[in-house]
């Protein structure tokens, strides 16, 4: 199970005021406490609203590779920043997101094949967000093909259903674990992730409908996850869901997390 930390984003009020501020002491802290409560990468997403993204994306990585030595997952889908954002990052990073509007695909893609980056494919084209668990496999397919022509390893590919909120489509948790489901069957090379805490935007105790979905997304096949992991009721769960869901061999990182006290709700 691969954990990325999801708290270093602009879209976070008092992130972006960091970002803004140049508050290097808080995203630094913020970039320890993620990864000392067991994050194997960081998002960093630095789009704060009239800013330049390309120069605050740059900053926030510098920042945060100053603080960890941990890969970044770069969160951006504008051709420049991410550019730029490559060409900083030391290591192999994941490219956060393409999905198969045609634009996206054309001026993002070739920067992933070039720097050898992973990336993250989201299932969504020109047509909007695909309603059913079926259409979505079937982009996420598409994608797929696309990337492995443009010469993108299997391996670096990382697809993600799309968890939409509850609070506007009661449905909306049901048809990502279906789609996940599929994808896992009909593309096992590659991985699968989800920003779990999506599922409950606009919704009372988000974390416990966020720690509920991400016990069930594991046992449909979910492998990666972007999540608070400084919600230590959560990241209990994932440990205990990967090691019944038959993930966690010889259920050695539930037992490693014992141990670090990573299991004390």
């Amino acid at each position: 199970m691969l954990v990325v930390g999801e708290s270093i984003n602009s879209t976070i009020r008092r992130v972006g005021e960091a970002i803004n501020n140049r508050d290097a002491a808080f995203i630094a802290e913020l970039a320890r406490e993620q990864v000392a409560a067991g994050a194997a990468m960081l998002d960093v997403n630095a789009g704060v609203a009239d800013g330049d993204e390309a120069e605050n994306l740059l900053w926030a990585i510098r920042t945060v590779q100053e603080a960890v030595d941990v890969p970044l997952v770069i969160d951006s889908t504008a051709p420049k920043a991410v550019e730029a954002a490559l060409e900083v990052h030391r290591g192999r990073p994941v490219l956060n997101s393409i999905s198969g509007e045609v634009r996206k695909l054309q001026s993002l893609l070739p920067l992933v094949a070039e720097s050898g980056c992973g990336v993250i494919l989201l299932c969504l084209d020109d047509r909007g967000v695909p309603k059913t668990a079926a259409e979505r496999c079937a982009v996420a397919q598409s994608l797929v093909e696309q990337a492995v022509s443009a010469n993108v390893a299997l391996e670096d590919l990382y697809i993600d259903p799309l968890v939409l909120t509850v609070g506007s489509d009661w449905q909306a948790a049901r048809v990502a674990l279906e789609a996940l489901h599929l994808i896992r069957a009909a593309l096992p090379q590659v991985r699968t992730i989800a920003g779990v805490s999506n599922v409950s935007f606009g919704m009372p105790q988000r974390s416990l409908l966020n720690r509920t979905f991400l016990a069930m997304a594991v046992a449909f096949g979910l492998d990666t996850v972007m999540v608070n992991v400084r919600d230590k009721a959560l990241t209990a769960t994932l440990w205990a869901a990967n090691a019944l869901a038959g993930s966690d061999t010889y259920c050695s990182d539930y037992l490693d997390a014992y141990h670090e006290g990573k299991l004390t709700v």
